[in-house]
């Protein structure tokens, strides 16, 4: 493994930086370079191992509805978005928190 991380380094070394952005809990990063052979773009998202728990203001308020028994539809309604946006955000929100229903999701956020 040594070898692969003295090319990397050799690889990044004389690359541009073209955008730093914070993202929740994590860094993205693009950066551009060139080889004898080509130019290459890498684009780079480092994570905080605890970021996983962390939840977008919006990921926040769908949790606390979905807590409180709310369906999909009516929390869509409330926030004043679509149903997709909704499913979306609970598909996000289980991720994050490592769960797989809105049982597990209860038992782990709410009171």
């Amino acid at each position: 493994m040594p070898d692969a991380v003295s090319l990397i380094v050799r690889l990044l070394a004389p690359c541009k930086t073209l955008s730093i952005e914070e993202r929740t809990g994590a860094i993205a990063f693009r950066m551009q370079g060139a080889t004898e052979r080509s130019e290459f773009s890498l684009t780079c998202l480092l994570h905080h191992p605890d970021a996983a728990h962390v939840l977008t203001i919006a990921e926040q308020a769908v949790a606390e509805q979905l807590c409180e028994g709310r369906t999909l539809v009516q929390i869509a309604s409330q926030r004043g978005v679509s149903t997709n946006t909704v499913k979306s955000q609970v598909r996000q929100i289980f991720r994050k928190l490592n769960v797989e229903s809105r049982v597990a999701l209860a038992r782990k956020l709410c009171p």
